[in-house]
């Protein structure tokens, strides 16, 4: 689209799309410690606490100090830990679920701790890994095919969200719909370069994404409030999770941003302009 071809002078998408990667870190680490408020953030709790203005931190040096080499390695070596402190949160998350026993499939996946959320600290790292290690057609590539990975955990985090409900009312199967197409249209347009038609659609479904997560966290922060009197903390931060649906508007943000066209290679064989003698005119 002739649009977004003009937008590498004005923008630099390398930095654009760390800086929201920090931003996420910033936000993922919040939401983590409302959820383990409860819980005082004992022992393990600690690690995702710690590690999200880590991650912030790295971030932020590498695009202040772009040439330094053990910049650069620090920040690979950090994200890299994101993406263990991922792996593990999920893992603590089920053996949290499983108290005992032989537990139902239901208690393990849906009545339990989210066992989603702690991988979005891998998502994260990894799409911030994405972003920095490479260049051109490749990237938006590989950035197309994050964007519709978290797309399809944010359909399989609502779906199990809303199974503790049996999906009443109806319009809790939304989120699912829109995710899904939004997921197919990451991985449709991670393999189709020129494609004007496809990418307006994209970013229509991008657009959707955002109603949907918007209507969504008003849904829950209504939810929770509803026959109170005031702010009850638990029931924002297990009934209805208000930052759960502020996931869609995240995953189209890096949707939309993914597309955005990458800056052209130097040619070293280039021709450049003759020098203009001193003194001589040059006519134009």
């Amino acid at each position: 689209m002739s649009y977004l071809r003009r937008l590498p002078s004005a923008v630099d998408k390398t930095l654009l799309l760390l800086a929201v990667m920090s931003f996420n870190f910033l936000f993922v680490g919040v939401d983590v410690l409302m959820a383990h408020s409860e819980n005082n953030v004992f022992r393990w709790a600690l690690i995702p606490v710690i590690f999200s203005p880590v991650a912030v931190l790295a971030i932020l040096a590498l695009l202040i100090f772009r040439q330094s080499v053990v910049v650069h390695r620090a920040f690979t070596t950090v994200m890299w830990c994101g993406v263990g402190v991922g792996v593990m949160g999920t893992f603590f998350h089920l053996t949290g679920n499983a108290t005992g026993g032989r537990e139902s499939l239901h208690r393990l996946l849906v009545e339990g701790s989210p066992i989603a959320a702690p991988i979005a600290f891998a998502g994260i790292a990894v799409y911030a890994l994405a972003t920095e290690h490479y260049r051109g057609p490749r990237r938006r590539s590989v950035l197309l095919k994050l964007a519709g990975l978290g797309f399809a955990c944010a359909v399989v985090a609502a779906f199990l969200d809303h199974a503790r409900l049996g999906f009443i009312p109806v319009y809790t199967l939304i989120p699912l719909v829109s995710g899904t197409l939004a997921a197919g249209s990451c991985f449709y347009l991670s393999r189709r370069r020129d494609a004007p038609a496809q990418t307006r659609i994209h970013l229509y479904l991008m657009a959707l994404s955002v109603v949907v997560g918007l209507v969504g966290f008003g849904f829950h922060v209504a939810g929770d409030l509803a026959g109170t009197e005031g702010i009850v903390w638990a029931r924002i931060l297990y009934r209805n999770p208000v930052l759960g649906p502020l996931l869609f508007c995240d995953l189209a943000l890096l949707g939309a941003l993914s597309i955005l066209p990458e800056p052209e290679p130097v040619r070293e064989d280039a021709p450049t302009a003759e020098p203009v003698p001193a003194g001589a005119f040059q006519v134009i």
